[in-house]
């Protein structure tokens, strides 16, 4: 008898936007284009040209939204992946955990500090990449945010002083 080996339970996680915040999102930023654009007609060409840029802007967000609306992020052996199997956070460059009020995060989300610069990346509503910190969450379930957040720190955490 072979024994199978034991499950991978690295991957206990899956964040994902949830349909009714992404359509949402996307019905703001749709919205917004419209306000701009009927607000527009009367400007004066510059605020028309500016009003217009922005609400240009604003369709191109909604874009990015609709087609980034399947994509998740996964806690693997990797680290943070998303859908396509692109590592979005190392798990070996994770310094910390951040999901303090007051830090800049993502909506119903969290950041992770990292030991080094990264490249720049984005997937609206699902998360940023600038610098060293990285902001996960946003058209997110907070709950399950709040459970990667905590999984993430668990599993980075340094191990404990054998004293």
């Amino acid at each position: 008898m072979t024994s199978s080996p034991p499950p991978d339970r690295t991957e206990a996680l899956v964040l994902a936007p949830t349909p009714a915040r992404t359509a949402a999102g996307i019905g703001l930023m749709v919205a917004l284009a419209a306000l701009l654009l009927r607000a527009a007609l009367g400007q004066a060409p510059l605020s028309q040209a500016a009003m217009i840029a922005v609400a240009v802007v604003a369709l191109a967000l909604a874009r990015t939204l609709w087609r980034g609306r399947g994509d998740s992020l996964h806690w693997t052996a990797q680290g943070v992946v998303d859908g396509q199997g692109r590592v979005i956070a190392a798990r070996h460059a994770i310094a910390r955990v951040d999901r303090s009020p007051l830090s800049l995060k993502p909506s119903n989300g969290f950041n992770l500090a990292m030991r080094g610069p990264q490249p720049r990346a984005w997937q609206p509503g699902l998360y940023w990449r600038l610098g060293r910190r990285v902001g996960i969450g946003g058209l997110t379930p907070p709950g399950v945010a709040k459970a990667m957040a905590d999984r993430i720190a668990l599993d980075t955490a340094p191990p404990p002083d054998a004293s």
